[in-house]
């Protein structure tokens, strides 16, 4: 018998070869997941609506980590004059989700656009923006 040392990615396997044969090992390897972070966002988009002015309006984001490292994110508002999300760094771990509230402050009547952008370790996805938008209303 003899033993032969191969690698799959980053896995070192050692087998045993003896009689022809080749010996398994009762190890397997999850592949159903990716090895790095992979960032999934939903919805792509919050849209607030038409809400009176003074109103706050809150609407949920789920950052989903669908890989099997630690999902780092950033988060950050372009203009964050009516808007705001937080905490503004944390981490989603493997094969898990986050759900974040951003808040609407209708502070100022007439169009309220702003962008969402997430920061992330992903490597098909480092920067992720987030289209928020509302038409505030005038207070009667």
């Amino acid at each position: 018998m003899r033993w032969v040392n191969t690698s799959i990615g980053l896995l070192t396997l050692a087998v045993a070869l003896g009689a022809g044969c080749l010996t398994p090992l009762p190890y397997t390897l999850d592949t159903s997941l990716p090895w790095e972070p992979q960032l999934e966002v939903s919805p792509a988009a919050l849209d607030f609506g038409e809400p009176l002015e003074g109103a706050r309006l809150e609407a949920p984001l789920t950052l989903r980590n669908a890989g099997q490292l630690d999902l780092e994110i950033h988060l950050s508002l372009a203009v964050a004059e009516q808007y705001t999300a937080g905490p503004p760094v944390f981490s989603v771990g493997a094969d898990d989700q986050r759900v974040i509230s951003v808040f609407l402050n209708a502070t100022t009547a007439g169009p309220a656009l702003d962008t969402l952008m997430l920061a992330t370790n992903d490597p098909d996805r480092p920067l992720v923006e987030i289209p928020l938008q509302a038409t505030v209303l005038p207070a009667e």
